[in-house]
């Protein structure tokens, strides 16, 4: 057992080594000095080829980040080194299902400044890592997940169209239909994960990495750290806002055993709301709201669709958000979320 915490300690040191080397690398500017000519221009040349190929891999690094509302490469590439160390399989058809929807944005010809935010292609990373925790690869597997890889990309696209929030709401659309098609597709269930420990005040750090699948509670840590270098203040207020919902559900749930149920859904959502009303730059008050109305949502849902085996995903989260972000949307200007 000793043996095992040293090694996780040891990944986590690398991997914090590596996210400051990038975020150093991150800062430093990026021009040239070398105007580009009317012939470069009109004929792509390989210098300009290889740049247009280094700016779709950092979109497919991008796609891991922007799940929590990170538009960086660097971060997404330390998300994905994260979920390797939890779980390689998961983390394998994330990077497949990342590419994929890369590919799927391009074909349609989607704006690339926002390809490499991961905009357009984060929900069918996230489909990936959910395929790759829940079930067991196979043909029915690999075709069933480019096609919700397909359809998160382009319910992304029209959303953003109209100028709607999207969150993970694409993500929820195929894996509600995933679970509607069960009986067709015969996708056979991996073992489960370790859950985490409701009773522990780590409960908080371990939810943020269940988000992407990602069990131990000391992954859950590290992947807390890898979103506070981007953006600390709002990953504090999301942290802070998830360990009151956390205070509050495990008072509950000693007069309310059946709650305990609801645990990881509470966990994941009410985090989710707070980290996302706070990139749309609501009040600490909203985002502590959204996160009780995520936690709200997540128990209603959960006395319905538990008891029929559906499980509820990052629904309570997209609902809350949505909800919060209209109720304040006439209330004050928009403003950005750094000055929260």
């Amino acid at each position: 057992m000793s043996r095992q915490v040293a090694v996780a300690v040891f990944d986590c040191a690398l991997v914090i080594r590596l996210a400051r080397s990038i975020a150093t690398i991150m800062s430093l500017p990026r021009h040239s000095s070398v105007p580009a000519s009317p012939a470069s221009m009109s004929t792509p040349s390989p210098t300009v080829q290889h740049h247009w190929l280094i700016g779709e891999i950092r979109g497919t690094m991008a796609n891991f980040a922007q799940i929590y509302f990170i538009p960086s490469a660097g971060i997404g590439a330390l998300l994905l080194a994260v979920l390797a160390l939890s779980d390689l399989a998961a983390a394998v058809t994330g990077l497949v299902a990342s590419v994929a929807a890369s590919g799927v944005a391009i074909a349609m010809r989607l704006p690339h400044a926002q390809r490499h935010t991961g905009l357009f292609g984060y929900n069918g990373a996230l489909t990936g890592i959910a395929f790759g925790a829940l079930w067991q690869l196979d043909a029915m597997f690999a075709a069933w997940m480019a096609v919700c890889v397909a359809l998160t990309v382009m319910a992304t696209a029209a959303l953003v169209r109209r100028g709607l929030p999207t969150l993970t709401g694409p993500f929820v659309g195929v894996m509600a239909l995933t679970w509607a098609m069960l009986p067709w597709l015969e996708l056979v269930p991996r073992i489960g994960s370790n859950a985490c420990d409701v009773g522990s005040p780590g409960f908080v750090f371990c939810s943020v990495g269940q988000v992407v699948f990602v069990a131990p509670l000391v992954l859950g840590l590290l992947t807390w750290y890898l979103l506070a270098l981007w953006n600390a203040r709002a990953t504090v207020w999301a942290l802070a806002s998830g360990g009151v919902v956390w205070g509050i559900f495990v008072v509950v749930a000693s007069s309310w055993p059946s709650l305990a149920a609801q645990a990881g859904g509470v966990g994941i959502n009410a985090f989710l709301a707070a980290l996302g009303l706070g990139v749309f730059a609501r009040r600490p008050t909203m985002r502590l709201t959204g996160a009780a109305l995520a936690a709200v949502i997540c128990v209603i849902l959960g006395g319905w669709l538990t008891p029929r085996g559906w499980p509820y995903f990052t629904l309570p989260f997209n609902l809350a958000v949505w909800i919060v972000l209209a109720v304040t949307a006439r209330a004050r200007p928009d403003r950005r979320a750094d000055d929260a």
